[in-house]
């Protein structure tokens, strides 16, 4: 990473209290004012310029370290990520490899160029990203760059929402685009709520709604392909092995349960 001689950027990092080494940089005269608020509901915190000064300095050294830079699509890119592919068929998101990178796209908003062995990664993408009308896929975008950037780091990501008892499932839209990091090694869970410690009587918890006054333990040949189902993680070929890996090892630690669905409470403020 080099030292911009004209600091035009902002840079934003993830839980920066906790350390984490994942960075978003950003030009934010390019965009709508509301991207920074839309970050920092993500949890991405603005950084001072002495942090971005000791970044830079550490950015090279630090082999978790990822930094995406956020940029206005060209026309170019703009009819690359509003075209028809084939694979549009299956959703708005697709992954097409490269010979050292792939390349991410999310059909008529943005276009991610990025490599797990490269540290730094592009996005040009729409200049609404991050405003109200592009909001739910905005996060999904981010949250898949999250689920990359964290997996090396033992940091599994699930959609769903933090309660009590745990995190209930859900699919991505159905979550509002909200998601659990759990840290594996470090046994913490991150949400837009906040972060805590993960406690050893967490729950991985699905909603029925045919079930009902009753819940059903689930056994771990059942969490395994629900967890599956429902992690971030995003890949031309399936998940990674690390990442099945995570999963393979909350299944054994940790308990799910199917509940009925009038059992559901709002997820937990964890900003308290």
């Amino acid at each position: 990473m080099e030292n911009e001689s004209v600091r035009k950027f902002t840079y934003f990092q993830y839980f920066k209290g906790m350390g984490l080494p994942v960075y978003i940089k950003v030009n934010l005269s390019s965009f709508s004012s509301e991207l920074v608020d839309f970050l920092k509901s993500l949890k991405f915190d603005e950084m001072g310029s002495s942090e971005v000064d000791d970044l830079i300095e550490s950015f090279d050294t630090d082999k978790f370290a990822k930094l995406l830079t956020l940029e206005e699509a060209t026309p170019g890119i703009m009819r690359q990520i509003g075209d028809y592919s084939e694979s549009d068929r299956f959703g708005a998101e697709s992954i097409y490899p490269k010979e050292n990178y792939s390349v991410y796209r999310f059909k008529g908003l943005a276009l991610m160029l990025y490599g797990h062995s490269f540290k730094e990664w592009q996005m040009g993408c729409s200049d609404g990203f991050g405003s109200e009308r592009f909001h739910l896929n905005s996060k999904i975008i981010i949250q898949r760059y999250l689920s990359w950037a964290l997996a090396p780091l033992g940091i599994l990501g699930v959609w769903g929402v933090p309660v009590e008892e745990g995190m209930v499932t859900m699919k991505p839209r159905r979550s509002e685009g909200e998601v659990v990091f759990i840290d594996i090694f470090k046994r913490w869970i991150y949400t837009q709520d906040g972060h805590k410690k993960l406690k050893s009587n967490f729950k991985f918890l699905k909603l029925d709604s045919s079930l009902k006054d009753r819940s059903i333990k689930m056994k771990t040949d059942h969490l395994i392909p629900m967890l599956t189902e429902h992690c971030t993680y995003f890949g031309y070929g399936g998940l990674s092995v690390a990442t099945r890996q995570m999963i393979q090892n909350v299944s054994r630690n940790y308990e799910g349960y199917i509940y009925p669905v009038e059992s559901f409470q709002p997820r937990t403020d964890l900003s308290l």
